[in-house]
């Protein structure tokens, strides 16, 4: 991963409107026992702190390889990601009927679902920095 790539993915993290971009499982408290059960060390606080703390003593690589790709590829199957690859690249929207064909209960972070009327709002914050960042790294290096 060259540096460009590193500050950019840095600050697509730091930034990112949800701890981790939602992937982990549900609170601060279960967010934390998750990363500690992952091997991660980290003094409690504010979101933005622990994320500054990780990213810090962990590097961006680090967290891509040891929690991020892992954590996306328990939630998607390959075939599900390769639909959704399809579909970003083609400027369209998943259908709904999707999730059932993958058996997928929840599709955020790659994908906001509007639940009162039952379609693909719009693609998740994760979706571009995983199709367009994250998958650049990987195809340069095996994890």
């Amino acid at each position: 991963m060259d540096d460009r790539q590193r500050r950019r993915l840095e600050r697509y993290l730091v930034n990112a409107s949800h701890f981790l971009w939602g992937l982990g499982p549900g609170n601060q408290r279960e967010n934390y026992e998750w990363l500690r059960s992952r091997g991660f060390e980290f003094e409690s606080g504010p979101y933005a702190r622990v994320i500054a703390q990780l990213v810090e003593k962990y590097g961006i690589e680090e967290l891509l390889r040891r929690l991020i790709v892992p954590r996306v590829r328990e939630l998607f199957s390959e075939k599900a990601i390769d639909y959704l690859r399809d579909c970003w690249r083609a400027g369209t929207k998943p259908a709904m009927s999707f999730l059932k064909l993958y058996n997928i209960r929840d599709p955020f972070p790659l994908l906001v679902i509007n639940t009162q009327f039952n379609y693909v709002e719009r693609w998740g914050e994760l979706a571009g920095v995983w199709f367009e960042e994250i998958e650049a790294f990987l195809g340069e290096k095996t994890l």
